[in-house]
């Protein structure tokens, strides 16, 4: 900070009220002319403290901030009263305009009338003092040193109105006030410059001109050698006709380019411009990827992924692609074996969702004691053992992405509550907390289990059926899938045999083999067959170990044809009995209509609603 003062006595008083601010700044005296090159000499200055003419000089320094020193009616008052005791009764106060703070009208004095003129330039104050002597409009002078001045030449009677220890101490607060608000500014445009330097992206930002004002490090390493000419160059009609975010080419580099506007006051003053190379956002998604791969947390496959040869199949594909660009909850069913989780991760991999993370969870496997720590999280103390700093659930973890709760049948109803709870409000609670926590994710269920029959007996509740079954797949077994038997069989059988030829190893007799076996265990054990075959792929295989690998695990049930003759269903052996009685509904389903299916068992279409699942009664 400097103080400039006009004249010595303003000087001391000055030092005055420094000594009791316990501040120290440079003061000195100066006239208009020198004031500039008088003020260079102490440097780089951020705030000066002048009055009048001196002040309006003092503008011109650069990047320097003027405080102007006024002066109050107290100060107008004591000059008028030495011109009134040298008898004047018409004082003219003639001064620079940015003097006078405070908005002063004409007033009067007892017999002394006191007329403000307030002025902009010398010549304005010249001319002023000059008609007031003329015309005899004031006996009397009160005003700055330059209106003094000119008043004196013309023998008038005047005086200098001068700036009490009041409005110094003002003017000096003021500046102090500046100078911190400056420093604070100049850390945090520190703060801010060195945040915008070490970004990744290009920085730009654009005057109303569409001129570049800014740019980091980063932006010129774009454009460089020469910015302002490539600049200009490359990025004219990108701005020009900008429709949003976009990949440009720009300097022979791919770089992802976005304006964003700056609005400032509800005016868009500055548009910043943002400029990503491909190659980083690449390695960026990849480390994403990484780490969610590191953790497990993601879906390998795609509907492209599913091979398959039958109509009914590639129907079932299509539908689930239209389920996947939706957000509505799936409940996949399917034998065990049929693909479920593979279906569930295609899901995944064609929704919005297919960079966010994936969470399979079998809730077979999870004890029944740690199930709600498991899916829900924990905090620290929830209970003996827990995590000092206490644990994400399955839930959490799927934040922004999708979940995965295979066999849905198997969670004990205390937990189907809270999974109700989720569902419905997108909310949890982690176990021993009491902040809820928001989530962002998309659930998909799976189930070989008939759950509408569970919602009967009482074992799974209805709600939550309800809420999980908006939109349903039905994964075929493989039996009903012939067409894909063999395809299948040589996808992993030269997967697992390295070299080996399918054709070569499996015969007609063999082919046959595979086509009329049941496959109870549906693709998972056609998988491991392969991988048997695998093993022996230069060796004979023995009838007994063939029959050993595909043992005759059906039995027979008969059922009265059209014309009463007995027609044969082919029904695994080793399921429940209850699945039995399924499996023998979907078969009639195929060759009959539900009505005919009624008659033949000797049921009521209500009672045949309640003995399948709700898609096998619509085909």
């Amino acid at each position: 900070m400097l103080f400039v003062a006009p004249t010595e006595d303003m000087k001391h008083r000055v030092e005055e009220v420094l000594a009791d601010l316990h501040l120290s700044m440079p003061v000195i005296v100066s006239c208009d002319k020198n004031v500039v090159a008088d003020a260079k000499e102490y440097g780089k200055i951020d705030v000066v403290i002048s009055r009048g003419g001196i002040a309006e000089e003092l503008k011109k320094l650069p990047g320097t901030s003027v405080v102007e020193l006024g002066t109050s009616l107290n100060d107008l008052l004591l000059a008028a009263e030495m011109l009134q005791a040298q008898g004047c009764h018409r004082i003219g106060i003639v001064m620079r305009a940015n003097i006078l703070f405070d908005k002063m009208h004409d007033f009067q004095i007892g017999d002394t009338k006191l007329c403000i003129y307030p002025c902009e330039t010398y010549e304005a104050i010249e001319a002023t003092v000059r008609t007031l002597d003329e015309t005899g409009m004031a006996d009397g002078i009160a005003g700055c040193m330059y209106a003094v001045h000119v008043a004196k030449s013309r023998h008038m009677l005047c005086t200098y109105v001068d700036s009490c220890s009041a409005s110094i101490l003002r003017a000096i607060r003021e500046a102090v006030r500046i100078v911190r608000a400056k420093q604070d500014e100049a850390l945090q445009a520190g703060r801010m410059g060195a945040v915008v330097q070490n970004i990744q992206e290009g920085i730009v930002l654009l005057d109303e001109r569409q001129c570049p004002i800014f740019c980091n490090e980063n932006a010129k390493a774009i454009f460089s050698p020469d910015f302002a000419r490539t600049f200009h160059a490359e990025m004219d009609r990108h701005i020009r006709h900008y429709q949003g975010e976009q990949l440009i080419d720009v300097c022979g580099q791919k770089l992802l380019f976005q304006m964003v506007p700056l609005e400032m006051e509800n005016h868009i003053e500055n548009r910043v411009l943002i400029f990503q190379k491909m190659e980083t956002v690449m390695k960026s998604e990849q480390k994403i990827h990484a780490s969610l791969y590191q953790k497990g947390l993601y879906a390998k496959l795609h509907f492209s992924d599913i091979l398959t040869h039958t109509p009914k199949m590639e129907k079932i594909i299509e539908m689930a692609e239209k389920y996947a660009r939706t957000e509505a909850n799936v409940l996949i069913y399917g034998e065990t074996g049929t693909g479920k989780e593979g279906m569930a991760q295609s899901l995944h991999n064609g929704s919005r969702r297919a960079d966010g993370p994936f969470v399979s969870v079998n809730c077979t496997s999870i004890p029944r004691n740690l199930m709600e720590s498991e899916l829900f999280g924990y905090v620290e103390g929830a209970f003996t053992g827990a995590r000092r700093s206490g644990r994400k659930g399955l839930f959490e973890l799927a934040d922004k992405g999708t979940i995965f709760l295979d066999e849905i049948g198997e969670l004990p109803l205390d937990v189907q509550s809270r999974l109700l709870r989720v569902l419905q409000e997108h909310e949890i609670m982690r176990v021993g907390g009491d902040a809820v926590i928001s989530l962002d994710i998309r659930v998909i269920c799976a189930t070989n289990q008939d759950l509408f029959r569970m919602v009967e007996e009482g074992t799974f509740r209805e709600d939550l059926y309800y809420r999980i079954n908006v939109l349903n797949i039905h994964l075929p077994p493989l039996r009903e899938r012939k067409a894909d038997i063999l395809p299948l069989m040589r996808f992993y059988f030269e997967r697992y045999a390295a070299g080996a030829a399918f054709e070569e190893r499996f015969d007609r007799k063999l082919k046959k083999r595979l086509m009329e076996y049941l496959w109870p265990g549906n693709i998972r054990e056609l998988r491991n067959l392969a991988e048997v075959f695998a093993c022996y792929a230069g060796e004979p295989i023995e009838e007994e170990q063939l029959q050993e690998w595909l043992p005759d695990r059906s039995h027979k049930v008969r059922t009265k044809g059209k014309e009463g003759e007995k027609e044969m269903l082919s029904v695994p052996l080793g399921i429940p009995l209850k699945e039995v009685e399924q499996e023998v509904i979907r078969q009639m389903l195929e060759r009959f209509s539900p009505e005919e299916v009624c008659a033949k068992l000797g049921i009521s279409r209500v009672t045949l609603w309640r003995k399948c699942k709700y898609e096998m009664f619509q085909k």
